[in-house]
């Protein structure tokens, strides 16, 4: 009687990727400045495009640069995490070997928001050309920040080193942040790695001061039964409704 062979029994490892940690602290080479887009101007945007009337309102520049500046929901100024990512993207493309397409899942700028510590806001009042035929000139009102910090935390996949991820921020300082950056030819929003932050307890006080989630826009209660197109909110989620903003902040450079 022939016996039967024990089954053979194997184990499969499988290797997760290990993701490591680095704090930086980076200043600003020039001014920041933001322009937020507010709960009244997307409202106004969705009643436009569902053929209800919007009234143009009278502006109050206090109110108006309040609406601009960028907050968190400690009350903060921020910038948003992903202006720095894809910062660091864009200027992957200088570095040879490294591929942006990559760097999409391997670098992740951590929290939901990067406070910014500033010496001063400075209220802006630029006269810009608005988009069309027309071509008219309109008033901005927007904040600027001066001698302003930020800290943060980026998590990275281990196929890259601590150094890529210093000079890959290092670049993108010349990308900018904010309105009127280099990126879109303006010289504003750059900025420079100051320093590495080496000591455990700044970490977890930066990591706690960045998860604090941005203000949030809302659905108003008029909207919530209305019917919008697929096609509108797709444009919104892509900024495509904010293309006549870029195009005023080119023609004022």
């Amino acid at each position: 009687m022939k016996k039967t062979p024990a089954a053979s029994s194997s184990s499969i490892s499988i290797l997760q990727p290990q993701e490591r940690l680095i704090g930086l602290e980076i200043r600003g080479t020039a001014s920041l400045i933001q322009n937020n887009f507010a709960q009244k101007s997307v409202e106004q945007m969705l009643r436009k495009h569902m053929g209800l009337s919007v009234q143009r309102e009278t502006k109050k520049p206090r109110e108006v640069l309040e609406a601009a500046t960028i907050r968190n929901l400690d009350g903060k100024v921020c910038v948003p995490p992903t202006a720095f990512k894809k910062g660091m993207l864009t200027a992957a493309m200088q570095v040879k070997g490294l591929k942006k397409t990559q760097l999409r899942t391997q670098l992740f700028v951590e929290g939901r928001s990067i406070p910014i510590s500033y010496d001063e806001m400075t209220p802006r009042m630029d006269i810009c050309r608005t988009s069309g035929m027309s071509r008219t000139p309109d008033v901005r009102f927007r904040p600027e920040f001066t001698n302003w910090k930020a800290r943060l935390v980026i998590a990275y996949a281990d196929a890259l080193n601590e150094q890529t991820i210093v000079d890959l921020l290092q670049r993108a300082g010349k990308v900018g942040v904010g309105e009127w950056r280099p990126e879109k030819d303006g010289t504003f929003g750059t900025y420079e790695v100051v320093r590495a932050i080496d000591d455990r307890k700044e970490m977890a006080e930066v990591r706690s001061e960045c998860s604090v989630a941005l203000v949030p826009l809302r659905i108003p209660d008029w909207a919530l039964d209305a019917d919008i197109s697929p096609e509108l909110l797709s444009r919104i989620a892509q900024g495509d409704e904010g293309e006549e903003s870029e195009k005023d902040e080119e023609a004022a450079q």
